[in-house]
């Protein structure tokens, strides 16, 4: 016993260590991320507000596949570097993935740019300038998988708050030079997607050299050749781990495209604020799914973690919530101005939707961790669902994000319900509850 517990310990300060460093690199990343809007919200009009927030959410749906490159590309590295192979020639063959990954999507949304600029009423110009985000952005996600891959924290949590920099920095550019004539928006998003271009670049470099490779814990295997049918397994993998992500992200992020198309453009950009609450609370608690995911893969510690990490996201997000029902008319008026302090009696839903959507990202990953694709279709029933509802019913800010906290609590009952087996029987029965892992 007395040498089980020697040996956990070391283990036991290693994920508190890393937990700690993604925290960090997270809160940062997430503060300046914040701070982008707070900056225009006090320096630009609701219209051009509204408008730059549909954008970024685009970007973030768009995304999803890169996403789905990230966590593949964080397994392979891992294996690869567990079979002692600790060259480079994998992550390069990943980043050009990723570059083509990126551009297919900038392609898709060129080709769609007038349809696009109808629908959420901002410039052709300004979809062709996210459409040139996209290379940067998919390069970015990349990076970041690789650094998790090699288990290197620290450096990963650098590559995170470097991103919420440079957001920053564009809002405080775009507001220090200015536009007219609706170029506005257009030139706020050109440098978002600049400044998140220097990053990945900034990124890759980090990603290439330094740092002494550690050994994964996931079964040794040989990472993808460049052969045809090496390609063809690497799209399988990303297409896998898409499921999940893509219908958690395209519900955390249609909302506000939604709003920016039903909605008038003031009460747009009303509610583009109103959603910076719910990011912060959603992406606030994300490392928490992170962290726990290895235990999740593990049948005799899958229980326990996953309550844990239900219960540490839930309470921390009931406080959030409480906090914001209390102060919500002064919360809205710090990040937005006098102009968003009618938004405050709706703030709390907004930090309640975010509280569901992390506690969602936890089942889903359980679901990922088990080999279940259950949980990932149940979360684009509900997401098609949210968005027939808004059409009928998304009349007014009040209305859009009741209809999506409704939709996102109905996922936590249908998680749970799909966990039931593993959060009600005993360890002892589910020795074979987890047969493999799903990137």
């Amino acid at each position: 016993m007395a040498q089980r517990m020697a040996h956990d310990s070391p283990a036991a300060n290693r994920f508190a260590r890393s937990g700690a460093v993604l925290l960090a690199g997270t809160l940062v990343s997430n503060v300046l991320s914040y701070a982008f809007f707070v900056v225009l919200s006090r320096r630009v009009d609701q219209a051009d507000l509204g408008g730059v927030g549909s954008m970024v959410n685009l970007s973030v749906i768009l995304g999803v596949p890169a996403l789905g490159l990230q966590l593949v590309a964080a397994r392979l590295v891992a294996r690869r570097a567990h079979h002692g192979d600790h060259g480079r020639d994998l992550e390069r063959r990943l980043l050009r993935a990723s570059i083509a990954l990126g551009a297919g999507s900038a392609l898709v949304l060129a080709a769609l740019s007038p349809m696009v600029s109808k629908v959420l009423d901002v410039s052709v110009l300004t979809v062709l300038l996210l459409a040139g985000g996209m290379v940067p952005i998919a390069v970015l996600l990349a990076t970041q998988g690789l650094l998790q891959g090699r288990e290197r924290f620290t450096a990963l949590a650098v590559v995170l708050a470097l991103a919420g920099v440079a957001k920053l920095l564009a809002a405080l550019l775009a507001s220090a030079v200015g536009s007219s004539g609706g170029r506005t928006t257009a030139l706020i998003v050109g440098l978002y997607g600049l400044g998140l271009a220097m990053v990945a670049a900034v990124g890759a470099a980090v990603a290439l050299s330094g740092g002494r490779p550690t050994a994964g814990t996931a079964p040794a295997s040989p990472g993808p050749d460049s052969s045809p049918r090496a390609s063809a397994r690497l799209v399988r993998l990303i297409a896998a781990a898409a499921v999940p992500t893509s219908g958690l992200l395209f519900l955390a992020g249609v909302d506000v495209l939604l709003a920016r198309h039903h909605l008038s453009p003031a009460d747009s950009g009303q509610y583009t604020i109103g959603a910076l609450f719910e990011k912060a609370a959603f992406w606030g608690m994300t490392f928490l799914a992170t962290l726990f995911y290895p235990a999740m893969t593990d049948a005799t510690r899958r229980r326990g973690a996953l309550l844990r990490a239900l219960l540490v996201t839930g309470a921390l997000g009931l406080l959030g919530t409480a906090v914001t029902a209390a102060a919500g008319d002064r919360l809205a008026g710090l990040v937005g101005g006098p102009t968003f302090v009618s938004l405050g009696a709706d703030l709390w839903r907004f930090v309640a939707f975010g509280v569901a959507l992390a506690l969602v990202q936890v089942l889903a990953y359980a679901g990922v961790a088990a080999a279940s694709v259950r949980m990932g279709v149940t979360m684009w029933v509900v997401s098609g669902a949210a968005v027939a509802w808004v059409a009928h019913a998304g009349d007014s800010v009040g209305d859009i994000i009741t209809i999506f906290l409704l939709s996102a609590a109905g996922l936590v009952a249908a998680g749970l319900l799909i966990e039931r087996a593993t959060l009600l029987e005993p360890t002892r029965r589910r020795g074979a509850s987890v047969r493999r892992v799903v990137p």
